[in-house]
Formats: C-alpha cells, structure tokens, sequence
C-alpha cells in the first residue's frame, strides 16, 4: 500500500521578497513526497513565514504563531516551523517565549528545512509559484547595505548579494515557459543590483536582457530608491514595449532635516530633480511611493512640508507608515522622539489628502481606454483586473463587469466608473 503523502501548510507574511522564500520551501518540501493544503487545521506539518520589518509586523508574525501552536494542541498537527526574518532577529527570544514551535530556522538556514522532511538540497530556481500563474516575483537580489537609521534590513537580510544576470534571464525564461505573463523584479533595492559581483549598477543591462524574452507580456519594477533614477533608465523603460510605466520609488521625507536623521541617499533638491526627469521623459509613468512620518525629530514644519510636497505632486499611488522605534537601528536612540497620538494625527492628515487625490486622478480615466490583465474571476461575467500602472495586492484594482474572459487574459477594456482607490469598466468596444 502506497505510503500516504504527509500534509503541510504555510504562511507567508510580509513583502514578496518573503514570498519568494516561501515558492522555494514550498518546491524542495513538495520533491520529499509532501503536499501542500491550503486548509491549516487539516496539515500535520505548519509553518510560518515571519516579517521582522516593522512593531506592526512583529506582532502579526507573533498572532500566526500563537494561533498554530492552538492548532497543534487541538488538530492534525505534529510539527510547527517556525522561519524567516522575525526568527533571524529574535531566535534565542523567540524559543523561550513559545516553546511549543519545533523549529525556528533564520534566513541563513532556510535550507536546513528539508533535513525535517529528507536530505534534498536547495535551490532558489526550483520554485513552487504561489501567486496566480500568470505573474510571479523575480528577486534579482537580496540584501541591503544603504542602512537608512530606521531600518532593520541590513542587519536581518546582510549585504547586497545579486544573482548573475544569465541565471536570472535563464528564471525568467522558466516563468514563461510556464505560462507566467507578468514578470516583477523585485529587491531591497533594485538600483543596487550587480554592485556586489560587477562593481557597479547592472539594472539596465539586466532590463534589456529581460525585454527580449519573447511571450513575456508585463515586466515591472518595484523598490527603486530615487538615487538610481536616471535618463538612461527612463528611456529604456520608455522604449520598451513589456516594461510598466510603472515605478515603486520610496521617498520616506521631504524635509531635509530629517532625510539627514534617517541617512538617506538623497535631498529634497535630488528627488525633486528625479521626479521632475520622469514626468519629463516618461509623464504617463504611474509612481508609488511611501513616507515615514513621526520620525524622531519630525517637527511641525517638518511635517507640514512633507504635506505639502504630497499636494503638489499627487502621487498615484501612497503609503503612510508611523515611525516605530526598530531595536538596533540608529535612530531607534535619537532624542525627541514624538508621541504616538501626534504620529497618529499625522498619519491620518497624510492618508486623507492622499484620499482626495487619489479620487480626482481615477475620475479622470473615466471614458478611456485601457489594457488590463485579469487576476481573478469574482462572480459570472464580473472580475477583478489591474491595468500596468497598479502593482498586485498594493494597488487599485479594475473591476471589470459584462465580460466573457479568462484568467490571465490581457484585455482592452473601456472605463465607465470610479471609486476611492478602483475603477471599473465594461470590455472595450
């Protein structure tokens, strides 16, 4: 009688970097004769993914935790594993504090996992695709050596280390080969990639390698920080028929004053000269980006300047974090730290005029045509798509109503409404 296939379950949290960390656990633990549920209680093996990145992050690692160690105590469960960049920070803490996990592993021991299941090695080529199948993350690089005040990352994630740029193309040919349609290059920071094994940014060689893979439909470019923006870029992604007009570019401040605190790259002058390059070059482009507010030090005009600056360049797409006090980091030990209701305050004020314009800028792609890839079929002839200027899971979404189509299809489609963050439209005619 044929041995039956022992069942495991796992959570991913945080970034797509973590998602990729995932794909690869999922595929050698699948190559031992284990299968993957989507349903926790029914799995005898569980394992969390954790995010370390930020408090809100840490806590939502520690509920996944403590609610699969309930799972171990009332179900199928015999071993909880516990990996990833909370368990790399926290390891010792973390096994005294929840004796019930079996395993922690960090991020430098994630390929240990397999020895709990069987001896297979471990390579990051064989993946288990977790998104839908017709876009996946490509991470190019990992690691962080730009060690901004408020940021863990260096010191969970280690120095930049990028893989050579034939294995990637060599990835993202696999991809496609697979059906895959968008491709998303993913990093700490893209702008870094090569530095650590070319002596120097190969982001644009990497590009034009990727552009020419044929059947690759969408390539997008998340986490570029604004001191790689340059002309060549622009004009590569503007004469590039598969690359988004579509940029991730965290900014964090405006304010001077604190971009010093936080040891950023750039001055207010660097990233209004960078911002003004890309709506000069490539004015479609659609840009997210985020901010940090409530850093130690943040003054009232402090504050008031980074609003401001938000107002004036209306950014497609926003997020706000509140400044949390990292264990580590520099800035975690500077003075004038600012209380957690004026954080708040803050916060909300940010989120509103990003709310307003958000709302003018989507009522003004009401009439117009768009190509839209489609994610998700959410009831007969009604699904959930993305045009290429919103990124998966972050952005808005387009709902698109009175359609025959499948998943994965790329679609014109015409737009007829507007909300808050989506649109939705009808098929082109």
């Amino acid at each position: 009688m044929a041995r039956k296939k022992a069942l495991f379950y796992i959570e991913t949290l945080g970034c797509p970097k973590n998602l990729v960390d995932s794909e690869v656990i999922v595929s050698n633990i699948q190559d031992v004769g284990c299968e993957l549920t989507h349903e926790p209680q029914n799995a005898e093996v569980l394992i969390v993914n954790t995010c370390g990145f930020i408090q809100p992050a840490k806590e939502e690692s520690i509920d996944v935790i403590l609610d699969f160690v309930r799972f171990k105590k009332e179900g199928n469960c015999k071993k909880l594993i516990v990996v990833g960049c909370l368990v790399q920070r926290y390891k010792e803490e973390l096994k005294k504090s929840i004796p019930e996990v079996d395993h922690f592993f960090g991020l430098d021991e994630i390929s240990e996992i397999n020895h709990i299941f069987n001896s297979v090695n471990f390579f990051e080529e064989k993946r288990f695709i977790l998104t839908p199948k017709h876009y996946a993350y490509l991470r190019i690089s990992d690691g962080c050596e730009n060690f901004c005040s408020y940021c863990a990352i260096p010191f969970i994630r280690g120095p930049v280390y990028s893989k050579p740029i034939s294995e990637i193309v060599d990835e993202a040919q696999q991809l496609v080969d697979h059906g895959v349609k968008e491709i998303i290059v993913i990093a700490q920071d893209i702008g870094n990639f090569g530095v650590d094994i070319y002596g120097e940014s190969r982001l644009i060689e990497l590009l034009l390698a990727l552009d020419k893979i044929n059947n690759l439909s969408w390539l997008r470019l998340l986490y570029l920080n604004p001191q790689h923006i340059t002309k060549e870029l622009l004009f590569t992604i503007k004469n590039s028929k598969r690359i988004c007009k579509y940029l991730d570019i965290p900014i964090q401040h405006i304010s001077d004053n604190i971009l010093t605190k936080m040891n950023r790259k750039t001055s207010k002058k660097d990233i209004i000269q960078a911002l003004d390059i890309i709506h000069n070059i490539v004015p479609e482009l659609s840009i997210r980006t985020t901010f940090i507010v409530g850093f130690p030090g943040e003054t009232e005009k402090d504050f008031e300047e980074l609003h401001g600056f938000i107002q004036e360049q209306k950014f497609d797409w926003l997020g706000v974090f509140k400044y949390y006090q990292e264990e580590g980091t520099k800035a975690a030990s500077l003075p004038d730290q600012v209380p957690e209701y004026i954080k708040h305050k803050r916060y909300e004020k940010l989120m509103k005029a990003q709310k307003a314009i958000s709302q003018d800028r989507l009522e003004s792609f009401i009439g117009k045509k768009l190509s839209v890839i489609v994610d998700k079929k959410i009831k007969p002839k009604i699904y959930e798509c993305r045009s290429e200027f919103d990124a998966p899971d972050i952005d808005g979404i387009v709902f698109l109503e009175e359609a025959d189509v499948n998943v994965g299809d790329i679609v014109e489609v015409e737009i007829v409404d507007s909300l808050e963050y989506d649109l939705i439209a009808h098929p082109a005619k």
